[in-house]
């Protein structure tokens, strides 16, 4: 990760009535987005931001958002790439992290369900 930035926290905006708050990546003009999107859950919130902000960096991130809020301590984070293969590779790293548990949902699967 780089340089830890002076507050990650600004950078980002609320969505969905401010339940989230959400930032633009690199990619975020781009219409190509995967369908993979890859979610962390960490119970340090600061952690989690500046790992999403620095994620957002990316000339391959389309966005990312987090929760506001906790379910017993844990806050969600999500970030969308432009490809499959990267939102493998990004969960992939990050798997073995210890202040983190990632994995990538398939919205393409889900939303059948929704």
């Amino acid at each position: 990760m780089a340089a830890v930035s002076q507050d990650p926290e600004s950078h980002f905006s609320p969505i969905l009535g401010g339940r989230f708050m959400s930032r633009s990546g690199g990619a975020s003009s781009t219409a190509v987005r995967s369908e993979k999107k890859i979610c962390f859950v960490a119970t340090d919130k600061a952690f989690l931001i500046e790992l999403l902000y620095q994620l957002s960096l990316r000339e391959d991130c389309c966005s990312v958002k987090y929760s506001t809020f906790s379910r017993d301590g844990m806050y969600l984070g999500r970030c969308f790439l432009t490809s499959d293969a990267a939102a493998g590779r990004l969960c992939a790293e990050y798997k073995t992290h210890p202040k983190l548990m990632v994995s990538i949902q398939d919205d393409d699967f889900f939303n059948t369900y929704r």
